[in-house]
Formats: structure tokens, sequence, C-alpha cells
């Protein structure tokens, strides 16, 4: 038998002290269990992406209430399918050693807890899925062993998302101004940082004033209740927050997409409309112990940097942005007035030279040993990961979107 123990996550991630999952997450999967995912996961892999597609489009064509919890953006780019291909194929590759997966499984149990994900969408999830294996490998591959192997599998990483997520939700209603499930808030203020982006903030509808707990570098997901053409729900959108903790009101600074219905939705909207707000989640945040913390950043990826430096102050050593110009960084003037190295990569309308701005970086302050935050869009911090890395930094990021390996 093997037993897996959510590991200790930083004291963010639950927000309280950290605790180890003892319920039925830290319970035995059985051998056979093990020996049966391991011996079919290459039969498997060549057709885990059809595998999964065919899965999507089961389980939403019979429970579309489900699209609440999904991005159609992604799911008709792929981007959705690929991160759960590969997410299958690292859980079935490590079946037998599943603490290396301890920080994805912390990731997948914020983001399921910022969308409101319930222990019963689980269920939904395992029989479409076997389902779907069925389907694509036929009676052949997907013998009643196999089958019953994988089930067990599947319910039994399942059950480990269910606790954490248990875990999460009984923490962020702890926090001061904490809450479960969906609360409606209010939008208050509306302020405009140039052409385009723009400062939302949010009151609490039903009438609270005191201040929000959460850590800096944690976001917001803002449910409109829209609909889309199809009559199908349009999944809330995660904002990081960039009013600071403490403050009796939750803000996000968002930039206006071409074509981005929720955020257009959100320039768009008048004063005084009301949305639903889940409490916040996230794990991208600063490391508990950093002394020297480098921040880079592109486009609207510089919130939670704004949030960073707030919290950091003097051990922020150095600060870049790339975009199109100064200006367009919300935050120019609080970076230029409260960074003593920040410095701006203009691009006009063409791409930013990523190792020659890490290069730049490297001139300017250590990289070696550093803590690096990154974000921005997913292309720039890929290349920006490899290139911070090869010069010895310890970054940290995070994809607002689905994530693959």
């Amino acid at each position: 038998y093997v037993s897996f123990r959510t590991p200790n996550f930083p004291s963010h991630f639950f927000f309280t002290k950290p605790r180890t999952i003892t319920t039925a997450s830290a319970m035995a999967m059985s051998q056979s269990t093990i020996d049966i995912v391991k011996k079919t996961a290459p039969a498997v892999a060549p057709h885990a992406k059809t595998i999964v597609t065919n899965f999507y489009k089961k389980m939403l064509g019979s429970h579309p209430e489900l699209f609440q919890f999904f991005n159609k953006s992604h799911q008709s780019s792929g981007r959705q399918a690929s991160a759960l291909t590969d997410a299958v194929l690292a859980y079935a590759t490590n079946i037998d050693n599943l603490g290396v997966l301890g920080p994805a499984v912390g990731i997948m149990a914020t983001k399921h807890c910022a969308l409101q994900v319930q222990p019963e969408h689980y269920q939904i999830v395992h029989d479409n899925l076997m389902a779907s294996i069925a389907e694509v490998l036929g009676p052949d591959v997907a013998t009643a062993e196999v089958a019953g192997g994988w089930s067990e599998a599947v319910m039994f990483l399942a059950q480990i998302l269910i606790d954490a997520e248990a875990e999460l939700y009984t923490a962020a209603a702890e926090r001061q101004g904490g809450w479960r499930g969906w609360r409606d808030f209010v939008l208050d203020s509306k302020t405009e940082h140039g052409k385009d982006i723009a400062t939302f903030t949010f009151k609490a509808a039903d009438g609270y004033t005191g201040g929000f707990d959460f850590t800096p570098g944690q976001y917001m997901s803002l449910n409109l209740h829209m609909k889309d053409a199809e009559g199908d729900a349009i999944s809330p959108r995660h904002y990081t927050i960039t009013s600071s903790p403490g403050d009796s009101t939750l803000s996000c600074t968002v930039k206006r997409i071409p074509g981005g219905v929720v955020s257009n939705a959100l320039h768009d909207m008048p004063l005084g409309t009301t949305v639903g707000m889940s409490p916040p989640f996230g794990v991208f945040t600063a490391p508990e112990a950093a002394e020297k913390t480098v921040l880079l950043s592109a486009g609207v990826g510089v919130t939670p940097m704004y949030a960073f430096q707030k919290q950091l102050g003097d051990k922020v050593t150095h600060a870049v942005h790339v975009d199109n110009k100064a200006e367009d960084n919300p935050f120019h003037q609080y970076f230029s007035d409260s960074c003593p190295s920040y410095s701006v990569v203009e691009t006009g309308d063409g791409m930013a030279d990523i190792p020659a701005v890490v290069a730049a970086m490297a001139e300017a302050t250590p990289l070696q040993g550093a803590d690096v935050l990154l974000c921005g869009p997913a292309d720039f911090m890929h290349v920006a990961n490899e290139e911070l890395t090869k010069a010895g930094a310890k970054v940290s990021y995070e994809n607002f979107g689905p994530r693959s390996k």
C-alpha cells in the first residue's frame, strides 16, 4: 500500500497554521490499483488527448450547468484539454510517488475553491471520464479490471482535492471579513488609468464595513451572472486584488481585452451594479523569508507586482516592467516613487527581447539566489523563467488560465 499526505504548504495556502490532510486523502491506495495504472499508462498516453476531448464533450453535453466552471475560449483553443491531459499523465506516471504532485494539487485546489467547485461535482467528472476511457480505448484495453483500477485512482485523487478544498473553504470563512460561497458586492467606484485600464472597487452588499484579510498576490473571482449566445453560464474571471489587506473594500485593476466578454462588461458596468464574488484565493504570493526580491512583469501582469511592492517595500531590490510604453503601466508613478531601482522596457508595438531584458536585470542587481516574482503573458513568462533560472534566480509565477506541465 502507498499512502499520500498533502505536504505542508506555506501558511498563505491555508491562511492559518498549515495542516496535513488527515481524512480520506491520507488513506492508502491499493497496490493492485497502482500496478494497473502503471502498467496501462503507456497504452493510455497516446490516446490521452482524445480521451480528455471526448470527456469534456460528454460531460458538458449532459451537464451544461458545469459551463460555469470553464472559460469557453480555453475550451475552443484546446488549452483546457491540454492542461487536463498533462495532469492525467502526470498523475498516472507518479501514481507510486504522489508526493511530488503536492504543489500541483495545491494550485488545483485553490482554483477549484475560487470557482466554488463542490464535492458532488467530482462524481460527475469520474463518471464521464470513465465513460470516455471505455469509449476511446475499447473493451480489449479497458477491461473490467483496468476500468476498476482507473476508477479507484480517479476517486482517490478526487478525495484528496475534496479534503484540501474543505480546508481552504473553512480557512477562507474564518478570516476577517471572510465568507463561504458567492457573496454579493456592489461596484462602488471606478478609477481610469488611461486607455482601456481601470481599477474597480467593490463594497459588500450586506452592509459589512470591516476589513478584508487576504495575502497580497491573491485574486478575487467575479461572477457577473452572464450567459452567452447559447444560454450557457459565462464562467467567473480571476483578477489580482490591488487593494490592501485590511481595507473595507476590495479592488481589482482590469484591462479591457478586445473580444473579452467579461472585461468589456466590467468596463461598461455602471456604478451600483451587483456582482458575485468568491473569497480571495491563490498561491502566487511572496516567499515568506524573502530578503532580496526582484519583480518582473509585462502588460497587465503588473497587478500582482503592485501588490508585492506595497507588501515588501525596500525588500524589493529591483523592479522591471515591459510594456508598449511606460504610461501603459497603471502603477508607473507608484513604482517610480516607491521602488529605489525601477526600470521600464518600452516595446512600442513590437515584442520584447527577453534574454536582453534579463541580462540587463543581472547588471542592475545580482540574480543568483534572488527571489524573482514573474507575471505576464504565458509566452513571456515561459522564456523569462528559462532565462532567469539560467541566471540562478528562484522564480515564482502563476498562469492565469489552464495550467499545463
